[in-house]
């Protein structure tokens, strides 16, 4: 009797160490010690805890990525900034993203990869590739250099989301905490300067001309709308809010001729790639916006960028518009 409880109880504990064993490898990470934190006792215990992971996974458009867990050696395209504000400095970069005016003052140090010229990045020695160019050649290319996470454009909708992305990929996620603090704390006094001195009810649209096409613009990535929309709150005209807006779509390509069944009492024009508005043009002196002279013409190089750090920038400059031009109507 005692024989078959002993080899009973034996049994048992070697199916609970089998179970034990599978569920410590369904995680994200991969630790760096080679036993299963659970089986170990003793002081190879206290040894393996003590140890870290040393790869990390994420998911992608591309499957699983297994990448190291402390990358030393970064090449990135378009989460330049996002990545020097949680505190990773990349070895490289494209030569657009060098060129965001915002980050002129921490990018020192860091090569140009021209647009993700691959003989360049080869040369860079990378151990870990972050773009958003989800061309399926690009990645097969830069796969071959180095663990590569391709996260496409729009894949973050707004300042949070991307911050708290990329921190929880590259393990900063206190440092994401920490400057979404800080931003909210701006972004909040930002936002009750503008209450004060605008009118309830007063409307804002976001207008583009983009060489000989016209476009509206919502609250995504493009022309400062995730400053204008998301952060400030400035309301849109109702067609913007029901047609862009409320449907998650960030533009809309129209003519000429309807821009003024979507002008708001404010409009923010950008103008584009040689595109420029006939300011005598008929239809644009009928808009009661541009009739009161209430245009605020934006410049590309500041409001073309959509990462973190040029949204707060934005959300600066829109407000000193706002403000200026308001102490200017009460003036008069």
């Amino acid at each position: 009797m005692f024989t078959y409880k002993f080899r009973a109880a034996l049994s048992m504990l070697i199916v609970c160490s089998f179970l034990i064993s599978a569920c410590g490898g369904n995680g994200n990470t991969t630790n760096s010690a080679g036993t299963s934190r659970e089986t170990a006792t003793g002081t190879d215990k206290l040894q393996i805890e003590a140890s870290v992971a040393t790869t990390r996974k994420v998911d992608t458009i591309h499957g699983a990525i297994e990448y190291p867990a402390e990358p030393q050696r970064i090449v990135v395209d378009a989460y330049l900034p996002t990545l020097l504000l949680l505190g990773e400095k990349p070895i490289g970069a494209t030569a657009k993203d060098l060129e965001n005016v915002h980050i002129q003052d921490i990018i020192a140090g860091i090569e140009s990869t021209g647009e993700n010229a691959t003989e360049k990045i080869l040369q860079l020695n990378p151990d870990l590739i972050i773009s958003a160019n989800s061309d399926p050649e690009v990645f097969e290319k830069l796969s071959k250099i180095a663990p590569t996470i391709i996260l496409p454009y729009e894949t973050y909708r707004s300042v949070h989301e991307e911050v708290e992305g990329l921190g929880a990929i590259l393990g900063k996620e206190e440092e994401a905490k920490k400057w979404l603090a800080d931003f909210d704390e701006k972004i909040e006094g930002l936002r009750t300067r503008v209450n004060g001195v605008i009118e309830e009810g007063e409307t804002f649209s976001i207008f583009g001309a983009f060489g000989k096409t016209f476009y509206l613009y919502g609250d995504g990535i493009y022309r400062g709308g995730l400053a204008i929309y998301k952060e400030l709150k400035l309301t849109p005209p109702e067609r913007i809010q029901k047609e862009l807006i409320a449907p998650g779509e960030t533009f809309k390509e129209v003519s000429l001729e309807v821009l003024n069944d979507y002008a708001g009492d404010y409009i923010f024009f950008d103008e584009s790639k040689g595109a420029e508005m006939d300011k005598k043009d008929k239809v644009w002196t009928s808009i009661d916006a541009v009739k009161q002279d209430r245009v605020f013409y934006l410049d590309a190089k500041r409001f073309w960028p959509f990462d973190p750090i040029a949204v707060l920038a934005q959300a600066e400059e829109v407000t000193e518009m706002i403000v200026s031009q308001k102490e200017k109507e009460n003036a008069n």
